[in-house]
C-alpha cells in the first residue's frame, strides 16, 4: 500500500461517518456487523435483550424494559439498585 492510500485509509477510520471509525454512529464494522449504539444486536443498543453490555457483562440484565430486568418498575420484587448505582438509588428513594 501506498503511502497516499495509507493516508486516504487514516482519514476514512477517523471519520465519524466512516463503517470502520469507533466513533460512528453506528459504531465500527465487526464480523457480526456494527457494534454500535444505535443498532439493536450491539451490545451497546439500550434495548438490547440482554441490555447494554460492559466488559463485566451486562448491565441492565433483560434490558431496561423487561420484567426481568432491575430497573424494570414493575417486576415482581420490585425495582432493585446496585450499591453502587446513584441513579438507580435517586430513583428508589423518589418511589419510597
Amino acid at each position: 500500500m501506498c503511502p497516499t492510500e495509507k493516508a486516504l485509509l487514516g482519514i476514512i477510520s477517523a471519520s465519524p461517518f466512516s463503517p470502520i471509525s469507533p466513533f460512528s454512529p453506528r459504531g465500527p464494522k465487526s464480523p457480526l456487523g456494527p457494534w454500535g449504539p444505535g443498532n439493536p444486536s450491539s451490545p451497546l443498543f439500550p434495548f438490547r435483550p440482554m441490555g447494554p453490555c460492559t466488559p463485566w457483562g451486562p448491565i441492565f440484565p433483560g434490558g431496561p424494559r423487561s420484567p426481568l430486568s432491575p430497573l424494570f418498575p414493575l417486576r415482581p420484587a420490585g425495582p432493585v439498585a446496585p450499591v453502587n448505582d446513584k441513579h438507580t438509588i435517586n430513583l428508589l428513594m423518589f418511589l419510597y
